[in-house]
């Protein structure tokens, strides 16, 4: 948006060593505020009251005055104590923002250049015109201030907006992460719950199936849980479903995925695992299980009735049917001193596993 050219011209800095210059200075400033009608009725003790600006003869003078009382800049190309660009650094430094424009004799035009390069916001030529071309310019530098101030106001609310947005979509980002795994945890026990279990069963199934590996499953069930709910609360029966999902987090492989399969069963998949290799984990889980019990003085409330399967054991023709195996085993272990079973090679044939 471009800034609107300002009506009435602020209080007005004249830095100008050569009086007859800073006079006829003066009197096009005075002549532009009546003309416009800037002037009150209140009576004025000088030309510099009436054009509303003060000069100044060296840049010097400067340092003891309060300048942000003004608006603009009318500076000199060379001053008794200061020539050249060095004169719009010196102004930048003292008051930063303050629009300049340069002004002088037709024999300096030749380095306006290097004053706009300094930072002035215009180079007047001395012609005699400054009736019209000093008051214009003025004003043009006033508005183009205007203009920067706008534009670097406007950076920084896109600069804030850019970082409010970043910050968004990364609480969104957080959000959307929390969520996805809620969608696939069991909130009591933080293991995979039923929905992603069978997720991701079906792509291990078809990955091992593509590069003829193994896989084993691991199924588990709790003994008495219901007589311990009856006979303790179901405070107890949270408090020891919570202990089999720590338990099965500590003793899984990495790459392995725990699950609660449904109330107080829970199923482990193990990718890349013989025989052997799963039933080590299964007896890692219960020894675990029993010694969490002991640790808590839960022992002889519940126990853990195992069900394992393997692809390579039991041959499954599709992926449920090997949790269809497992869970057949597991309850071949209830009731069983090891509490362990194996699914066999036959349809329906199983083992007890020490």
């Amino acid at each position: 948006m471009i800034a609107p050219t300002p009506s009435r011209l602020p209080s007005v800095l004249v830095l100008e060593s050569d009086s007859a210059v800073a006079c006829r200075l003066v009197n096009a400033l005075a002549a532009a505020r009546v003309e416009a009608g800037d002037c009150g009725p209140e009576a004025v003790s000088s030309a510099q009251d009436l054009a509303g600006c003060t000069v100044v003869g060296r840049i010097g003078d400067l340092a003891t005055m309060d300048l942000s009382a003004f608006g603009v800049c009318l500076a000199a190309t060379a001053l008794c104590d200061a020539v050249g660009p060095d004169i719009i650094a010196l102004i930048e430094h003292l008051a930063p923002g303050l629009p300049v424009v340069v002004v002088g004799p037709t024999a300096d035009l030749a380095m306006a250049p290097e004053f706009i390069r300094a930072g002035a916001a215009d180079v007047l030529v001395l012609t005699g015109h400054e009736l019209v071309t000093v008051p214009l310019s003025l004003r043009k530098a006033i508005a183009q201030q205007q203009l920067k101030e706008e534009n670097e106001a406007l950076q920084q609310n896109l600069s804030r907006s850019a970082a409010e947005l970043a910050e968004a979509n990364a609480r969104l980002e957080g959000t959307v992460q929390r969520l996805q795994i809620a969608v696939r945890t069991d909130e009591l026990t933080e293991l995979m719950n039923r929905r992603w279990l069978d997720v991701t069963l079906e792509a291990r199934w078809v990955e091992a199936q593509r590069h003829d590996q193994d896989l084993g499953v691991i199924m588990i069930d709790l003994d008495r849980f219901k007589q311990l709910n009856d006979c303790r609360g179901h405070q107890a029966g949270d408090e020891v479903l919570r202990l089999v999902g720590r338990v099965l987090r500590d003793t899984c492989r990495e790459i392995d995925t725990a699950a609660r399969y449904g109330g107080d069963e829970f199923c482990v998949l193990l990718p890349h695992a013989d025989l052997k290799s799963t039933m080590a984990v299964a007896h890692r889980i219960l020894n675990a299980f029993h010694a969490a019990l002991d640790a808590r003085e839960l022992q002889d409330t519940v126990d853990m009735s195992i069900g394992v399967a393997c692809r390579s054991m039991s041959r499954p023709q599709h992926s449920q049917e090997l949790l269809v195996h497992a869970d057949a085993a597991m309850y071949t272990a209830k009731g069983a001193s090891n509490r362990v079973a194996v699914h066999g090679t036959s349809a329906g044939r199983w083992t007890l596993a020490g």
